[in-house]
């Protein structure tokens, strides 16, 4: 378990409120160009989020395991939903502040009664093979960031999972939990 974390000095990404396309677009650029600049350096990914976007999130947990730079991700409060998915799945040390709240939840479906885009207009319900192949998506990403497979985290992951440090710890979410200073 750390016991002090410091970011001074280190190549640092923020990804900090709703996850959606915008951001994940400039998350993913800040990484590249980091890994281009010094492809050996570690990145450091600090979380606080409550989730967002599954594409979004999909599209930075590939940047991060697409570069030949080490990841590390470090929760700084919230990291939930999407979010969580992302924490769990850096490439290097995987952290979180000893006051963190984590949650990993199964994807979750609108009821198409209540769908609808920015508008207001109705959407149609999601295509059943379409959410097959997300739902198989989900089990493989849980599975392996947490070293299983994607069988051990259909079987194993409830619905909704809410972790303090200590069970995130335990379960491999994450690899250690920084403690705040009391002196």
């Amino acid at each position: 378990m750390a016991r002090r974390q410091s970011f001074a000095g280190k190549r640092r990404v923020f990804l900090f409120g709703d996850i959606n396309g915008a951001v994940a677009e400039r998350v993913v650029a800040q990484m590249l160009d980091f890994a281009e600049a010094d492809p050996t350096e570690s990145i450091d990914l600090l979380v606080n989020s409550t989730g967002g976007d599954v594409e979004a999130a999909c599209a930075i947990i590939n940047a991060m395991h697409g570069i030949p730079c080490r990841v590390n991700t470090t929760c700084m409060g919230f990291a939930q939903s999407a979010a969580c998915i992302i924490l769990m799945a850096g490439t290097g040390v995987r952290t979180a502040f000893e006051n963190s709240v984590l949650l990993i939840h199964r994807m979750v479906w609108d009821d198409p009664i209540d769908a609808h885009d920015e508008e207001g207009v109705e959407l149609p319900p999601p295509d059943e093979k379409y959410v097959e192949l997300c739902r198989r998506l989900e089990n493989a990403f849980l599975g392996r960031f947490l070293n299983h497979d994607a069988l051990w985290a259909e079987k194993r992951i409830p619905t909704a999972l809410d972790m303090s440090t200590d069970d995130a710890l335990r379960l491999g979410v994450i690899d250690g939990v920084i403690f705040l200073d009391r002196e």
